[in-house]
């Protein structure tokens, strides 16, 4: 039975359509991973919890590069600014718990409380990217604005690339993500 996120993966937008442009289909299917993730870090024993919490802050990093380095460039002059911005800003969230958690071990205090807190941020977060960003990707994809089977491609070969410095640096290295500091505020 699907835990309290996974069970959106069959709902509404968060389904990987058949029509679905590629980029849409390889970020959508990572977030039914991350629903997966979330709900068996909750349901895990203090034991367990660290190793699959380490499994979502890299497969989180990884997403949030590809999505910064690639997808929102994309998509900025043809969907606007404000989504876009607005990802970039979650995905800074998302980044200071990460780095707070890669400096626990799980036993403190606070552990599941900021790994909880990570996954309620990320779930709101994809939650909105498959109802609104991609919903609105899809239909510039549609009248010819952007060929989001073309930037699945390339998503999906920095996704390779970035797991395999990884496997072989321990970590995901330098990367062109974007800082929420420079979104520019009103």
């Amino acid at each position: 039975m699907a835990g309290k996120y996974e069970s959106r993966n069959t709902e509404g937008h968060h389904v990987v359509a058949q029509d679905d442009p590629l980029a849409l289909r390889i970020l959508k299917e990572e977030h039914h991973v991350f629903r997966r993730l979330f709900d068996r870090v909750e349901a895990a024993s203090e034991a367990e919890r660290p190793a699959i919490t380490s499994e979502i802050c890299l497969r989180l990093a990884v997403h949030m590069t590809i999505e910064e380095e690639i997808l929102y460039p994309a998509l900025k002059p043809v969907i606007g600014a404000d989504e876009v911005n607005e990802g970039i800003v979650e995905h800074h969230s998302g980044k200071q718990i990460i780095a707070e958690l890669e400096q626990l071990d799980g036993t403190e205090e606070l552990y599941k409380a900021k790994v909880h807190v990570l996954g309620e941020e990320t779930i709101h977060h994809i939650d909105e990217e498959d109802e609104d960003l991609f919903e609105d990707a899809k239909q510039a994809h549609a009248a010819g604005k952007v060929d989001l089977d073309a930037l699945g491609e390339v998503l999906r070969a920095r996704q390779a690339e970035l797991y395999d410095e990884v496997a072989r640096d321990g970590d995901i290295g330098e990367t062109e993500e974007a800082d929420a500091t420079e979104v520019p505020t009103v």
